[in-house]
């Protein structure tokens, strides 16, 4: 069977590069590629997937992990399960904030030395519309987008500014972040779709889940440029809703 994941860069323990280029990595986000990475401790080796991508200029680039559900707490079982929010880059530092039941908080954010780093790309998007945040286009069908949801394709979408949205900050540095979408909609001459959930930063890069503050969110954009999003930050319930604007790209994946 053929393997679609490509190997785009590879780390050693030092953080130096053995296979490939981080310019690579970000180089096939910016076509919307998923990205995944394996790492290996000293008691275990794991692949991490990523519901999230953010790449901006150059060779800037990370995943995040919107919803992983977590059953072990500080080498112990927990009590119940929680919500673990990760972003990973090619620092060598991770951030990791745990939001467990009773609003409790743990930011276990920290540089970890792993044995090494392959992040994998699989590179199957075709981008079939993009709009500014007015929902004017720039390039694509919307007719096109529109039968692909009909005939049950995957559907991608890349969010320009992404960061930033909660506060409608659109002035830090130039990105753009691919979601996954699970649920999308053709209404009033628009698509729209429900994400993942998604993690928000502020607008700026880099930045830190605990120090910068991050949001999570439940988000529809659709084409029109509009989001229904509700965010709040993690611990500090209840959601707020909003309805900000961005620039979008929409994507459909050429193979399963």
């Amino acid at each position: 069977m053929a393997n679609d994941w490509i190997l785009a860069l590879e780390q050693n323990q030092d953080l130096s590069v053995a296979h490939g280029s981080a310019a690579d990595v970000a180089a096939a986000l910016r076509r919307g590629a998923e990205l995944r990475v394996y790492m290996i401790t000293e008691t275990f080796e794991e692949t991490i997937y990523f519901q999230q991508t953010y790449v901006g200029e150059g060779e800037e680039f990370c995943g995040l992990m919107s919803h992983h559900h977590s059953y072990d707490h500080r080498g112990a079982p927990a009590d119940q399960p929680y919500f673990s929010l990760f972003k990973y880059g090619t620092s060598g530092r991770y951030d990791h904030i745990k939001w467990m039941f009773g609003k409790k908080i743990y930011d276990e954010s920290k540089a970890y030395p792993y044995e090494v780093y392959r992040w994998f790309v699989d590179d199957r998007y075709r981008v079939v519309y993009e709009h500014d945040a007015a929902g004017e286009r720039l390039s694509g069908d919307l007719e096109e987008l529109k039968e692909l949801v009909r005939t049950g394709r995957t559907i991608r979408v890349g969010i320009r500014q992404l960061d930033g949205l909660v506060s409608d900050d659109s002035d830090g540095p130039a990105h753009l972040s691919f979601l996954a979408t699970m649920q999308p909609i053709v209404r009033d001459g628009h698509v729209l779709s429900n994400c993942d959930l998604v993690l928000i930063g502020p607008p700026k890069w880099p930045y830190t889940f605990a120090g910068d503050g991050v949001h999570l969110a439940m988000m529809r954009p659709s084409t029109s440029g509009e989001f229904v999003s509700y965010v709040v930050r993690p611990g500090e319930l209840p959601f707020e809703r909003q309805l900000p604007r961005r620039a979008m790209q929409w994507l459909v994946a050429e193979r399963s």
